[in-house]
């Protein structure tokens, strides 16, 4: 009796793992299959190049209308798509509501004025702007 409880006990586990298993796989691909989590990885590095890339004094628009338009999609708002940590030089990018794709930056500015800005009041025409200025010690 205490054998046949044993194998069942080991099946049962076995199965929820299996089944853990295959809904973090299909959780993964489900953020992937509408391209939030692509998009996501483009603009965070697109913007941290042009960071990196930048001098102080200088100031950026970047059409974001792509992610916009997913992020609408799964509910996001348009200002907390993209946001910029200045104390660990990191750009955010989040198109989903829990979350998103951090991309270091390692120009030593500071990056203000930044904002998200939907030109007619949709997501067609977003773009993000913000300022490059010299890093405040």
């Amino acid at each position: 009796m205490n054998k046949n409880a044993s194998i069942v006990m080991d099946n049962v586990i076995h199965i929820i793992i299996f089944c853990l298993f295959f809904a973090i796989m299909f959780w993964g691909i489900g953020s992937y299959s509408n391209g939030s989590a692509m998009l996501e990885d483009i603009y965070a590095k697109e913007i941290a190049r042009v960071i990196n890339t930048a001098e102080p004094g200088m100031s950026f628009k970047i059409d974001i209308s792509k992610i916009a338009a997913v992020a609408y999609k799964n509910g996001k708002n348009f200002a907390d798509i993209v946001d910029i940590d200045n104390v660990n030089n990191e750009v955010v990018v989040s198109s989903r509501l829990t979350t998103g794709t951090a991309y270091k930056f390692f120009n030593d500015v500071d990056i203000v004025n930044f904002r998200v800005e939907a030109v007619s009041g949709n997501s067609q025409n977003t773009r993000f702007i913000f300022e490059v200025k010299e890093r405040q010690k």
